[in-house]
């Protein structure tokens, strides 16, 4: 990520077009868990991701979850 420019490239990849918000997830095995579900991830900012790691994240439309936040 190269700051705000890398965030909002990353964010503009698969977002869907409604408003939404971000959801506290788990980093467990390589993904974000949220609840009884888990995405694959890509980090918008600069933090841990090691299993374990609670995170905020967005999620795209392709499936994938943001982190935005941690």
């Amino acid at each position: 990520m190269n700051g705000i420019q890398g965030l909002m490239a990353t964010i503009r990849q698969g977002m869907k077009p409604r408003e939404q918000q971000a959801m506290r997830g788990v980093i467990e095995d390589g993904r974000v868990r949220i609840g009884a579900r888990s995405y694959p991830f890509r980090a918008a900012v600069d933090c841990r991701t090691d299993d374990g790691c609670r995170v905020w994240v967005l999620l795209t439309e392709g499936g994938k979850a943001i982190i935005v936040g941690a």
